[in-house]
């Protein structure tokens, strides 16, 4: 990478208690790792055979604390994977999958409620999220900005799951309500110190100023996350960077300004060399020196109070949504056309879709390639007429209109793979 390592970070990581500065620096400058995470509610088997043999990639190996996890030997083209676009795998940094775990841990204590990912684009944490919880509880995904909030969309309507929101607002009007959510997951904007590995970007904006102005704003996005957190329910904070500021002091505003209390996860016992919190606070680091990940700094607190059900906790979010922007309340219903009743383009993807509504059609890696480019195509010899579910490897992808000679494409435009 031809960016340089700031000097002032060099500085900055060298003076860090615990951390082994020279070897942190030296991971910066080497590939990062390729890994992806299984949709468990797709392809339910996630054995490492399984998986190698649906998606088409060899010499898989486990992420230790992600059972969902797998990490590639080398980077392929995803975006010509259909199913990457069926939604049955997610191209994920392999420390940011602990997600999974911690959810998997904190709900498994309690009845089903609602979560909230706060500044969740594009959409990796929302997605290990939903492969945790138990079914049952509704999922609203946050995002501030609004390109960013799209692309969280159509990556969550991919992923299957149907109790969701996706909302684009500032996190201080998802907190106007009061309490009201189980579980808050606060992954901050931050410095980005651990995508320096892959981004030089991220090595050329980075300054103390920086550092501080980041820190300024996730106080006010935790602020907010903590008034949206029921009492006795969990916060999730996590940022990707490595400095004190960000992660050890704004860990310990929580607890000195709001009375949580960090927990000590079960589930950081799978990760390779962590340790806690040098002030006692616990939090679980993940350091590119020691594991197979860029950079991640996350830890869970329990906010005072006897967690209990929200009584009716549909209506009192349809009550908090009237003052956000929507861009998704599950799946959208179908449309009638003349007369008949036409699906929306991506219900084929929940998994508590019907397959039995429609026929299928289960075609070859071309003809799912010119489909996600949104061309017309032509399904096999003696395929229904009409409304036809479209699957590849038995994955439905989307619908098409079969015409006989030619097939109308209801892929979503905006959606389609281009310059591929």
């Amino acid at each position: 990478m031809e960016t340089a390592i700031p000097e002032g970070f060099k500085e900055m990581v060298r003076g860090m208690q615990g951390i082994d500065g020279e070897a942190l620096l030296a991971a910066l400058d080497t590939p990062s790792p390729v890994s992806i995470k299984i949709n468990r509610r797709k392809l339910v088997d996630c054995s490492q055979q399984d998986v190698a043999g649906t998606l088409g990639y060899g010499d898989l190996k486990p992420v230790p604390w992600c059972a969902s996890g797998f990490y590639l030997p080398s980077r392929p083209q995803f975006t010509l994977n259909p199913l990457l676009h069926a939604g049955v795998f997610y191209v994920q940094e392999a420390g940011s999958m602990f997600y999974e775990s911690i959810v998997q841990e904190v709900a498994a204590d309690m009845p089903p409620g609602l979560v909230l990912d706060a500044c969740a684009a594009p959409g990796g944490k929302s997605t290990s999220i939903l492969n945790a919880l138990p079914d049952g509880w509704t999922l609203l995904s946050n995002e501030f900005v609004p390109t960013r909030a799209a692309v969280l969309r159509e990556n969550l309507l991919k992923w299957g799951y149907p109790d969701i929101v996706v909302t684009n607002s500032p996190v201080s009007a998802l907190a106007k309500t009061g309490p009201l959510f189980s579980i808050v997951a606060v992954d901050a904007p931050c410095s980005g110190e651990g995508m320096m590995r892959k981004e030089p970007v991220a090595r050329s904006q980075w300054s103390p100023g920086l550092v501080q102005q980041c820190a300024a704003l996730q106080r006010e996005i935790l602020a907010d996350a903590v008034d949206a957190l029921l009492p006795g329910g969990i916060l999730i904070y996590s940022t990707c960077t490595f400095n004190t500021t960000e992660d050890d002091d704004n860990l310990q505003w929580l607890v000195d300004n709001f009375g949580l209390e960090p927990i000590q996860l079960r589930c950081a016992a799978l990760v390779p060399g962590h340790a806690d919190n040098p002030s006692g606070n616990h939090a679980v680091r993940f350091m590119p020196h020691i594991t197979d990940s860029e950079g991640l700094f996350v830890a869970a607190l329990r906010k005072p109070g006897e967690l209990r059900p929200v009584k009716n906790p549909k209506a009192k979010l349809s009550q908090l949504m009237k003052g956000c922007k929507v861009l998704c309340d599950g799946y959208p219903a179908p449309t009638m056309k003349g007369k008949n009743l036409i699906p929306d383009p991506t219900a084929a993807l929940d998994v508590t879709f019907d397959a039995n509504k429609y026929p299928r059609a289960d075609v070859d890696l071309t003809t799912a390639l010119d489909y996600l480019r949104h061309n017309a195509i032509t399904l096999p010899a003696g395929s229904p007429a009409g409304v036809t579910v479209l699957t590849y490897k038995g994955f439905p992808l989307g619908f098409v209109k079969n015409l006989g000679n030619r097939a109308n494409n209801m892929y979503p435009k905006e959606w389609r793979i281009r310059n591929l």
